[in-house]
């Protein structure tokens, strides 16, 4: 899920706010980010990064002492009346925020009230985080669709959770199967999925690691036959059925294509998007090319 931040409802007019002067133009956000800029530099001997407005300072002061100063003050006080902008917006974003906040954790008390369900409160209060220097961020879904697709990452989480399971209770690959066995342990490639699943969720439906060892726990009471049963079904309500008794890859298979394959899909990912490469065909050789390479082709 990626975090989405609320934009500011800038005010066009009223007392204090003549005709949007109390506004960042697109040159004072420029300025903005030019002056955080860090640069390199060499005082006293030694190399230092800082940024471009404390590099502006230290001119100034420098400059101070033999006069002529109107170039280098006149930025800094651009700089310092852009800051002032700049926080009169992340002070509204705030007061923004705390309404919208209380105003969800209102309907939740409602919701809860008659015992419904909590999720229809979107975004639910929990998932909107203020933060007093920055504003404010929404970490978990905004609206029905985005509910969605987490509740369904929940389950793809779920799965790698009952799949750990079965493979640690069928225990290491028999001779009828691949020969060169692993080293790590007959479970580790779905504990593996089950963390970067569970991590990649809104902190809101991420389980705890002693949620995540109670159910493994529960599932040790179960048989054999009916774990089987279960993963079976898992898979398939998801739309990806596997044959009963699936083991997912060993641990050194992902580890290559991790080091390998990500690598390359990266390198590649700029191309896709900027329509450079379209052709399935010619992205899948480009991809084996670079794989076969190392990543360099």
């Amino acid at each position: 899920m990626s975090i989405r931040r609320k934009s500011l409802r800038r005010r066009g007019g009223g007392e204090g706010s003549r005709d949007g002067a109390d506004q960042l133009t697109s040159l004072q956000e420029i300025l903005l980010k030019e002056a955080a800029r860090p640069v390199n530099i060499v005082a006293e001997g030694r190399s230092q990064t800082i940024s471009m407005e404390e590099v502006l300072i230290r001119k100034l002061l420098q400059v101070a002492a033999n006069g002529g100063q109107h170039a280098i003050s006149n930025a800094i006080y651009l700089i310092n009346d852009a800051q002032r902008l700049e926080q009169l917006r992340v002070a509204e974003e705030v007061e923004l925020g705390l309404t919208f906040k209380g105003r969800q954790q209102q309907r939740l008390a409602e919701v809860m009230a008659r015992r419904g369900d909590p999720n229809t409160v979107l975004p639910h209060p929990n998932d909107i985080v203020v933060e007093v220097s920055v504003g404010y961020k929404i970490i978990g879904p905004f609206d029905e669709t985005e509910l969605k697709r987490v509740l369904r990452d929940c389950e793809w989480r779920d799965a790698a959770i009952l799949q750990a399971a079965l493979e640690e209770r069928l225990g290491p690959p028999t001779a009828g199967e691949p020969a060169d066995a692993s080293r790590h342990p007959a479970d580790a490639t779905s504990l593996f999925m089950m963390q970067v699943l569970n991590r990649a969720l809104p902190k809101r439906f991420q389980k705890t690691d002693v949620q995540i060892m109670w159910e493994l726990s529960r599932y040790q009471g179960i048989s054999k036959r009916e774990l089987l049963k279960l993963a079976h079904r898992k898979w398939r309500s998801l739309g990806r059925p596997k044959p009963r008794g699936w083991r997912t890859p060993r641990f050194e298979h992902v580890l290559w294509w991790l080091e390998n394959v990500l690598p390359a899909i990266k390198a590649v990912y700029p191309e896709v998007r900027g329509g450079k490469l379209v052709d399935v065909e010619a992205i899948a050789v480009r991809l084996q090319r670079m794989i076969g390479s190392g990543g360099s082709g």
